[in-house]
């Protein structure tokens, strides 16, 4: 696998053409995404984001991926509703499902809200199968979010990876628990909206247990979003907006009668090293999703070049994109790093 960066539209088109042997998958804006779907040949997954991550670290409105061997990968298109697609899943799942080194990259559309529906439709594959994944962005205009293989627009997509080399996925949280949990008294799980935590208005509880005017809430949802617990880890569930009538519209699902964690931000840039410093090896390839949350933090704290400088010197063949959601083994999560490494 091998990262790549390009200038403009026609790099991509020449390069992927003049490469038949190999597949490619592709990360930029939606506008791009449109062009290229109009002139790539079917070894080319496109993906729109909110944001690059390239050989060079951060860009915004870059042009970047990775290519593989086609013979490495076996792309699957995920249809709506993702049931449909349950039978070339299984098929392709069997292919790899004995090889350790296997895992699925999963490339979700990022408006639908749909990413636990396309996770719970993975129910037979083994719980330690790696699933790596990211929710398609539109640079936070939340319009229309894009992926395409070839020039087929779909919902969805995975792309089931048989490699040799070792593999290994990551996920960092840069933030941890304050020791303060809420129940969720009620909940819309399908619209992913709070209405209720301790049987009060969502954005009233939220904001007294933060300490805060109700109407100063959403300014700390960057730095305080809540957690799932999932043995023993965190998932964090980030507050979109407060709504009209005080219930809080959240990127993941939030289940009436269970209990989330309030959070607080710690150190990005040590945690990102702590991060690097216990992957099990050095990888001769990378591929980096970063939640739009965690990339508006780094802009507001200018953090973005120090993360920059530790993904690099670990590795510079890397790549990858500002997603609207992240998805690890069967888990969706928001605010979160999930990193491949390949050996």
């Amino acid at each position: 696998m091998r990262a790549i960066d390009f200038n403009n539209i026609q790099e991509v088109v020449n390069y992927t053409k003049s490469s038949i042997e190999k597949g490619f998958v592709i990360c930029t804006t939606v506008e791009n995404v449109k062009e290229l779907s109009t002139v790539v040949l079917q070894n080319v997954v496109l993906c729109s984001t909110a944001g690059e991550y390239t050989t060079k670290g951060y860009k915004n409105g870059a042009i970047t991926g990775f290519e593989y061997d086609l013979n490495d990968g076996e792309v699957v298109e995920i249809l709506y509703p993702p049931i449909k697609s349950i039978d070339k899943l299984k098929d392709a799942y069997k292919k790899v499902e004995n090889n350790k080194n296997a895992f699925a990259l999963l490339l979700c559309d990022g408006l639908t809200g749909m990413e636990e529906g396309i996770i719970t439709t993975f129910y037979f594959m083994h719980d330690k199968f790696k699933i790596i994944g990211g929710s398609a962005g539109d640079n936070l205009k939340f319009k229309e979010t894009l992926i395409y293989i070839g020039s087929n627009r779909v919902h969805s997509v995975a792309i089931f990876f048989d490699l040799k080399n070792r593999t290994h996925i990551v996920r960092e949280n840069i933030y941890v628990q304050t020791g303060t949990r809420l129940l969720i008294t009620e909940a819309n799980v399908i619209n992913r909206t709070v209405k209720t935590f301790n049987n009060r208005p969502a954005s009233t509880e939220y904001a007294r247990v933060l300490g805060i005017e109700e109407s100063e809430l959403p300014k700390f949802f960057i730095n305080n979003p809540l957690g799932k617990i999932y043995e023993s880890d965190i998932y964090i569930a980030s507050p979109m907006k407060v709504n009209a009538d005080k219930s809080i519209t959240f990127y993941c699902q939030l289940v009436s009668n269970s209990f989330v964690q309030l959070l607080q931000a710690i150190d990005p840039v040590k945690e990102i090293k702590n991060t690097l410093n216990n992957t099990p090896f050095k990888p001769s390839f990378t591929f980096v999703i970063n939640c739009i949350l965690r990339s508006l933090k780094f802009q507001d704290e200018r953090l973005w070049p120090a993360i920059d400088r530790e993904l690099i010197k670990f590795c510079n063949n890397t790549s990858g994109f500002i997603s609207y959601g992240e998805q690890f083994y069967k888990n969706h999560a928001n605010q979160t790093m999930v990193m491949l490494l390949v050996e």
